[in-house]
């Protein structure tokens, strides 16, 4: 049996990654996902995992060696840094760890932050790292020091599975513009609505901006006091329909483990505006998009896709045959089983 083992207690990329696991491997393995109460309750429930939830008060040392005492799991696979540290500590090497890293926040280059020292004193009870782009390896700083095996594998996608729960266009979700993501630092939703705020047309364009998070009523207060339409549309089930509905995805995070949002909103033939950080200019190029630094450019660009049908066109073509190549579930889920069997 394979304990997950999560800190965050809502439905967002890492989760997601977690319940395609546990939904692609469940003919084959067992599977208990640890993480604390929280709105992924009700996610689960939706998807027909609450079953395999184990919900606790509070992600901590303790409460992973209990959890190990009650399962007996195989293995722990954790995801993220603090899972990562607490697992190892919790264990010490009694149990073999996965740490699964889904993001690349800015303190990985720090070689003096508390997190990347505490990263490395973990990382000797790990037996295998995961990350879902080169950029999460490359950036963190005492790298070259890890011992255990880093293994570089995506994000599972399924093109299928987003044309499917896309559906057919509707008038109910139609917008110019889209923002899809957490509302916090690292996804800069402020600086999506300032970058909108930049356009020259905006009274003429309609922005949703699809999501929940600590900065929500920040940006909520910063659009009303400037004047801004913006449709604040909170946490969505199915934001494929918006990426359906929409002329342009809009991602000017500020760190980006791999940018599933945009692979997403490719696949159903929207063009990526987006920041170059992270795993981002793996996926997207100016073929399919544009990658921009300071708000001109984001601004020429969006400009450039809503008035320019032939280029719009033409973008939108190269955004599907490009995530395309990502297409590649049961590859991943055949490594990840490949890779729990190595650990028993």
């Amino acid at each position: 049996m394979i304990l997950h083992v999560i800190k965050s207690n809502i439905y967002s990329g890492a989760e997601n990654v977690v319940c395609k696991i546990i939904n692609g491997l469940s003919d084959k393995e067992e599977f208990i996902y640890m993480a604390p109460h929280g709105p992924i309750e009700d996610k689960l429930k939706s998807i027909g995992l609450y079953d395999c939830y184990y919900g606790i008060d509070k992600l901590d040392v303790a409460t992973i060696k209990a959890a190990v005492d009650k399962f007996h799991p195989t293995a722990l696979h954790a995801h993220d840094f603090t899972a990562s540290v607490l697992c190892g500590l919790a264990v010490k090497g009694k149990i073999p760890v996965i740490s699964h890293l889904h993001c690349n926040p800015l303190w990985l280059k720090n070689p003096l932050h508390p997190n990347t020292i505490s990263y490395l004193f973990a990382s000797r009870w790990f037996s295998q790292i995961i990350t879902v782009s080169e950029a999460v390896e490359k950036e963190y700083c005492y790298s070259s020091k890890l011992k255990c095996p880093v293994n570089v594998l995506g994000n599972p996608f399924s093109a299928q599975t987003v044309l499917d729960a896309a559906g057919d266009s509707d008038d109910e979700f139609v917008s110019d513009l889209l923002y899809v993501g957490r509302f916090n630092p690292a996804k800069n939703p402020l600086g999506a609505i300032k970058i909108f705020e930049a356009l020259p047309n905006r009274d003429n364009l309609i922005f949703r901006m699809v999501g929940n998070g600590e900065l929500l009523d920040e940006c909520k207060e910063y659009a009303a006091s400037h004047g801004l339409s913006i449709s604040f549309e909170g946490f969505q089930d199915n934001v494929y329909k918006y990426m359906k509905n929409t002329k342009v995805l809009l991602m000017p995070s500020i760190f980006e483990g791999f940018g599933l949002v945009a692979l997403e909103s490719m696949t159903l033939g929207i063009p990526v505006v987006c920041s170059g950080v992270g795993g981002l200019p793996g996926i997207v190029n100016d073929t399919c998009g544009y990658i921009c630094n300071e708000t001109s450019e984001y601004v020429d660009a969006i400009s450039s896709l809503l008035s320019d049908s032939s280029l719009y066109s033409s973008k939108s073509e190269s955004a599907i045959i490009k995530s395309s190549t990502f297409d590649n579930l049961s590859s991943y889920l055949e490594n990840i089983l490949s890779l729990y069997k190595k650990l028993r």
